[in-house]
């Protein structure tokens, strides 16, 4: 019999709701359809982070409630969501060493922003308030899973490399954005608006963030967005051949 290959394991940050971790299904459902394993991580491990890890192939930041200002020094703004800032201290510690140990890191909705955050960014607490320009609808009445506006992606990024068009629809479910974006990061995507939908960290194996929601599109078996995770995880495998 030949040898199994080893599936790579896959951290992936929850939320909480009424007493209770929670997460939604799409995310878990896209991990294993790409070839990972799950595992869900809790709050209050921050001072575990660098044992834990040692036992990850990759860190998925997921979606879920606005980042607390105070981490871009701003004070919040009248239509700022929920925050939670026992999650925003774990997720910005299990990041502080997936970096360190220059993990895969693969982030989506609010994992785009917590990415942006950490190394210097900021963001706009409310797009409609607060962006520059008129935008699109980026909090779209669509079901989660159909895609709701259109992205242009930069030829020279790893997103191009991965879904090999320059332009593809996208879900859309959020009232954040990346503002200022952190020196380390190039823009790979925006809207039609000129809102920001990827970015990648220059000179890292694989780090890349996304706005919209590939998991929700991907466990519908949207051909662009389980090729998404599909080089997540083989990233996370040590078989990524993707390069800016």
């Amino acid at each position: 019999m030949g040898v199994q290959c080893m599936k790579p394991i896959i951290g992936i940050t929850m939320t909480t709701n009424n007493g209770q971790y929670c997460i939604n299904e799409a995310y878990v459902k896209s991990i294993l359809q790409a070839g990972g394993i799950p595992v869900n991580l809790p709050f209050g491990i921050e001072q575990d982070a660098e044992q834990l890890l040692d036992g990850l192939d990759g860190l998925l930041l997921t979606g879920g409630v606005d980042v607390h200002p105070h981490l871009f020094n701003e004070e919040p703004h009248l239509y700022i969501g929920h925050i939670m800032v026992e999650r925003d201290e774990v997720e910005l510690r299990l990041l502080e060493v997936a970096l360190k140990k220059r993990m895969p890191i693969f982030g989506i909705c609010r994992g785009i922003q917590v990415l942006n955050i950490a190394l210097g960014g900021n963001l706009y607490q409310d797009i409609n308030s607060q962006y520059e320009k008129t935008p699109i609808l980026h909090t779209q009445k669509a079901i989660r899973k159909e895609a709701s506006h259109y992205i242009t992606i930069e030829r020279n990024s790893k997103l191009y490399n991965i879904v090999g068009q320059e332009k593809i629809a996208v879900n859309s479910i959020h009232h954040q954005a990346l503002k200022k974006v952190a020196e380390v990061f190039e823009v790979t995507a925006q809207a039609s608006d000129g809102i920001i939908e990827a970015i990648e960290m220059k000179d890292y194996p694989y780090c890349v963030g996304v706005q919209w929601h590939p998991e929700e599109m991907a466990a519908a078996q949207d051909e662009n967005a389980k090729k998404l995770f599909a080089s997540f995880i083989d990233a996370c495998s040590g078989k990524s051949s993707l390069s800016q």
